[in-house]
């Protein structure tokens, strides 16, 4: 009977040591997840809104077993705090249980934080930069996963997790719907500015991220997924039908339109548009393209007037090169909702063909490549498209390669194009154009060597 009552009172005393199958004196605390995560994030001077997501969230299995790579079985509780979006600030703590190896799931917490700092690595450098910073601590059965600014203030709100006394447990905050969080990413998404004479020979203007807006108190993500409708219910439509009309058809007209109907449903279904560059090439050459589809036809537009106003004939190919490359960082997104892990933010379906950029203006990697390639191809300048990784190959990647006056060269332009919170400058928008491949080796750049062409040209880099 004592020994039973010894083990009550420690398991009331100490409720984290019960949960998470924590045995050491020191590796106990009165603590709750959500306590120490929000712990952690006060203690940074950011002001980003941040998402929390608890287990009752349904984003919360989501998360640990599609963006962590963790077994739901093996988390006691978790608290998770994400800005979202192109924003890669983020706490997460978990409580494991007892069976669980906290060191191998660090490892897959850590292996989750170099595939996130590939996908952000040359799109999105300061998040990239963050996240290269981040730390995955342990405590007994406890994690923390930190992507934050002051990493030192961060591990030390963690330590004081197990040291001092637990605050009071918050009321949760109000919920923000699916709608309401689309609706702030949406509007929080760079646009792109055209390049005017006005614009500064020593910068070019881009794209704020959403570190520009302001962020106020902590929301949760119960309703993320299935917002509530605030309108009143519409009435209730009666399921029964009502009786059929007598008419004066006459049964062989009854027959024909039976059979009508009928050819109609094994009519094919309209085939989607699919981006092919033979397609468009071959009317350019014609001078006639009229016969294409409306996508087709509205991608030849764009081409036309550029190579009419900026890559004009007497432009040599270097110049033409040089002006498509520029017009494209001043016309075109990265499509950031690729980044998002919460739910209700959806992709540009043609965010890897010149439609998605030249037409919505948003493009990834290969989005960039494709168009820059059509565009060259149009102005009679040999060019490839390379599709390789990046990041120590944890990022697909896509680029280009240009011959001029017989040698090749790289460019990115994707790379030249950042999303950054301010300005770039002319050398970091031009970094990766007409550059050799010894210079895209070091710069976390991956490929098939054997099926691309050296490119070791020099003369016609950007000075």
């Amino acid at each position: 009977m004592r020994k039973l009552l010894t083990v009550l009172m420690i398991m009331i005393l100490f409720p984290a040591l019960a949960a998470c199958g924590s045995s050491d004196a020191d590796t106990v605390t009165e603590w709750t997840v959500r306590q120490m995560a929000e712990s952690i994030w006060n203690s940074q001077e950011s002001s980003e809104k941040m998402t929390l997501i608890l287990p009752e969230d349904e984003l919360y299995e989501t998360y640990l077993t599609d963006s962590y790579g963790l077994d739901t079985e093996e988390i006691a509780d978790g608290a998770i705090l994400a800005a979202g979006g192109t924003l890669a600030r983020e706490i997460a703590v978990l409580c494991l249980t007892e069976e669980t190896s906290a060191e191998e799931a660090a490892d897959t917490l850590r292996t989750y934080l170099e595939n996130r700092t590939g996908a952000f690595t040359g799109y999105f450098p300061e998040e990239a930069a963050l996240l290269a910073n981040a730390e995955v601590d342990t405590r007994g059965s406890y994690i923390a996963l930190m992507v934050c600014e002051d990493m030192t203030a961060a591990e030390e709100s963690f330590e004081r997790c197990f040291t001092e006394e637990a605050p009071e447990e918050p009321e949760r905050q109000p919920e923000q719907t699916a709608e309401e969080a689309s609706a702030a990413e949406s509007s929080a998404k760079p646009s792109g500015e055209a390049l005017t004479e006005e614009s500064s020979e020593e910068e070019i203007r881009i794209q704020p991220t959403e570190e520009s807006q302001t962020a106020t108190d902590t929301m949760t993500a119960s309703e993320a997924i299935e917002p509530q409708s605030s309108e009143e219910p519409e009435e209730s439509i009666p399921t029964t039908q009502p009786e059929e009309t007598v008419t004066d058809s006459k049964p062989e007209e009854t027959a024909q339109a039976s059979e009508a109907a009928e050819q109609d449903e094994e009519l094919p279904e309209e085939t989607s548009w699919s981006y092919q560059e033979a397609r468009l090439l071959e009317a350019w050459n014609l001078g006639d393209w009229s016969g294409l589809a409306p996508e087709d036809q509205a991608i030849l537009d764009v081409c036309a007037e550029v190579i009419e106003t900026v890559a004009t004939e007497d432009l040599s190919d270097y110049e033409k090169e040089l002006a498509v490359h520029d017009w494209m960082i001043a016309r075109g997104d990265y499509d950031s909702d690729t980044l998002s892990q919460f739910p209700g933010f959806t992709e540009d379906p043609n965010n890897d063909n010149p439609y998605g950029f030249l037409i919505n203006g948003r493009g990834i990697c290969l989005g960039y490549a494709t168009t820059f390639q059509l565009f060259m191809d149009l102005l009679g300048i040999e060019c490839i498209t390379v599709e390789g990784t990046a990041y120590n190959g944890t990022s697909d990647h896509a680029w280009n390669q240009i011959r001029l006056d017989g040698e090749w060269y790289c460019v990115d332009v994707t790379w030249d194009d950042p999303v950054t919170s301010g300005r770039v400058s002319e050398q970091t928008a031009h970094r990766y154009f007409n550059v050799t491949s010894d210079f895209m080796r070091e710069t976390s750049h991956q490929w098939n060597e054997a099926e691309v062409p050296e490119a070791d040209g020099t003369a016609y880099a950007w000075r």
